[in-house]
């Protein structure tokens, strides 16, 4: 078989689709978070949507994203969200917390503001608040794993709730600052976090030049589908579930490039030398905050001798013939822990919502012929 021309214009095709936790479903407006009539405007119009968490976990019902709004909340969680809109205004202390996620228009909507419409769409956590509060109606769900989001929700749902999870657990875990230590308070609509230290604490983040707000943190991780002549390298860690092998990952560190975090994980992993990086697409994952940067990896040559005692990380790792590969994405069933084998074969890949299974059907798609 022949290794086809490493970036060739293919190297787009992953680039160009749409993967699980990453449909633009949203515009953010992020502009307008800043503008307290507007997300006032949004948040009690009737035609807004109000998704909610509870301690990070989406509640649905039917398979879809539970949704809300001001008016169809009893009248005491309506006046916490008056208090919330308040405190906004005000960039005060608010009552719970709340993010606004922007509007959609894969539907019509007459909700307007300046030049800009469609559907606002907000996320609550709902900390203390009980269900009671939202909704009367019985048969919702809390997801609590990914298995469970993975297995309900559609990629226009799953993509709302990626940005729901990651800011609102953000906004959760953030109650000091990194500065000084003191409490901090949600402004602009839950986007950032303002120091509510004194004039006589002197904060580096209070007082700094550029930014006197803090940002929501996102974990960058590699993960790294690594090829060499014919085979692709399957790796397995004893957690995963049974079958189940996938690329290799890790967080990149501060100080690394991709390509050089790439070539220190898959060594310290599998012993084995990268000699090229191909960086393929991106995907949020909201397990907490990370961003996976999906990458092929291309080992050296003559040097494909597995070695797995580096990091020990590993449980095993195999050389898999491409052509096994190609009959796993083309004729693999997923069974009920999301892994996706063939009869005869005792190593599965993750389902097709993940980014190691599209970084694997990259490789027989786009590297081979």
């Amino acid at each position: 078989m022949i290794l086809k021309r490493l970036f060739s214009s293919s190297s787009s095709y992953l680039s160009q689709s749409t993967i699980y936790f990453g449909e633009n479903s949203l515009n953010r407006l992020s502009f307008l978070r800043k503008d307290p009539i507007f997300i006032a405007n949004a948040l009690t119009s009737p035609y807004s949507k109000i998704i909610f968490l509870n301690n990070s976990n989406p509640i649905v019902k039917d398979n879809q994203l539970y949704t809300s709004n001001y008016s169809q909340v009893d009248y005491k969680f309506r006046q916490v969200l008056d208090s919330w809109i308040d405190s906004n205004s005000k960039s005060s202390n608010p009552p719970l917390l709340c993010h606004f996620l922007g509007l959609s228009n894969k539907h019509y909507s007459p909700f307007k503001y300046k030049q800009y419409s469609g559907i606002p769409f907000f996320a609550i956590e709902l900390q203390d608040h009980k269900l009671s509060s939202i909704t009367s109606e019985p048969a919702l769900l809390e997801l609590q794993t990914r298995e469970e989001i993975n297995t309900h929700l559609s990629n226009h749902d799953a993509s709302i709730i990626s940005q729901a999870k990651m800011y609102l657990n953000w906004l959760q875990s953030t109650k000091h600052c990194q500065g000084c230590g003191s409490s901090t308070i949600p402004i602009h609509a839950g986007s950032e976090l303002l120091c509510s230290s004194s004039e006589q604490i002197k904060c580096p983040v209070k007082t700094a030049p550029v930014s006197n707000a803090s940002f929501p943190r996102l974990d960058p991780v590699l993960i790294t589908c690594v090829v060499h002549n014919d085979h692709v390298l399957f790796t397995r860690n004893s957690k995963f579930p049974k079958g189940m092998y996938t690329c290799i990952a890790g967080f990149i560190e501060p100080g690394e490039s991709i390509e050089n975090a790439v070539r220190r994980e898959v060594w310290e992993e599998s012993g084995l030398q990268i000699d090229k990086v191909e960086i393929v697409q991106s995907q949020p994952w909201p397990f907490p905050t990370n961003i996976m940067i999906g990458c092929i990896g291309y080992v050296a040559e003559n040097q494909n001798e597995i070695e797995l005692n580096h990091d020990e990380e590993l449980q095993d790792a195999q050389w898999v013939h491409f052509s096994k590969l190609r009959e796993l994405i083309t004729n693999g069933e997923e069974n009920k822990d999301l892994v996706v084998l063939i009869d005869g074969f005792s190593m599965g890949i993750p389902n097709d919502k993940t980014l190691a299974y599209q970084l694997y059907k990259y490789a027989v798609d786009h590297i081979y012929s």
